[in-house]
């Protein structure tokens, strides 16, 4: 009995992280770049996109979210909310206060989770893993740590970051409700994709510390604080 609820919480969230990785991109594209398409041409498209998605997997949302950004998001109308900045753009300036900033995080939020893991372990008696893809990442060939470093550091952070900074947190929860409620709300989610019992003050912090990002230097600031901490992770991985 045991074994078959945990296979079917495994199922729902790998069903759950596919919809929340290609439903938000494919409403986005449908919504700027395909609406004035015949719908046979949407029909098409959208047949292209769900067959890629399920085929290529993470590789789909990415390039629907450059496709985004280069088409649509450069333009200050598509922002949502009135804002001090401009969310779409930022300087080298902003970008490298963001990685150095984010260096300062990421050995924070380590050392957070490990005494986190510890209690767990100590007081809990519980061995907490760490998340699948480390595993993975750790213990294998050199050509799949190549390809798991570019999902990770490369592609994750824009297509996470568009799909719970900017679709999330500010185009859906932020019409009905305060940002603090809207932050917690889109970071439980983010943490919920990413579930691990041995990573979840990670996933947290991670989750608010980019959007604190997010509304001070937009878009491609949460961007660069979500590469950081995934290229740190990575790094000390690789060593």
């Amino acid at each position: 009995m045991g074994g078959t609820l945990l296979e079917v919480y495994e199922a729902f969230i790998i069903i759950l992280t596919f919809l929340l990785l290609n439903v938000p991109i494919f409403i986005s594209l449908y919504e700027y770049v395909f609406k004035d398409m015949s719908l046979i041409a949407k029909f098409a498209v959208g047949v292209v996109y769900w067959s890629a998605a399920f085929l290529i997997h993470e590789l789909a949302p990415f390039i629907g979210v450059l496709i985004l950004l280069s088409k649509v998001h450069r333009k200050a109308e598509v922002e949502i909310h009135e804002r001090n900045i401009n969310i779409w753009s930022a300087t080298a300036g902003d970008i490298i206060f963001v990685a150095g900033a984010t260096l300062v995080f990421k050995a924070v939020i380590n050392q957070i989770n490990k005494l986190y893991v510890y209690i767990l372990n100590i007081y809990f008696n519980m061995d907490a893993k760490p998340q699948e893809i480390v595993e993975e990442f750790a213990g294998g060939e050199m050509y799949y740590k190549v390809m798991l470093f570019i999902l990770v550091v490369i592609l994750a952070p824009f297509v996470e970051e568009y799909i719970f900074r900017y679709y999330i947190y500010d185009k859906l929860l932020l019409k009905s409700m305060p940002h603090a409620a809207a932050a917690i709300i889109s970071t439980l989610i983010f943490t919920l994709l990413h579930f691990n019992i041995s990573g979840i003050p990670t996933f947290l912090g991670l989750g608010l510390y980019c959007t604190f990002i997010y509304e001070r230097k937009g878009f491609y600031g949460a961007v660069t604080a979500h590469l950081v901490s995934n290229l740190v992770t990575a790094a000390m991985l690789i060593v």
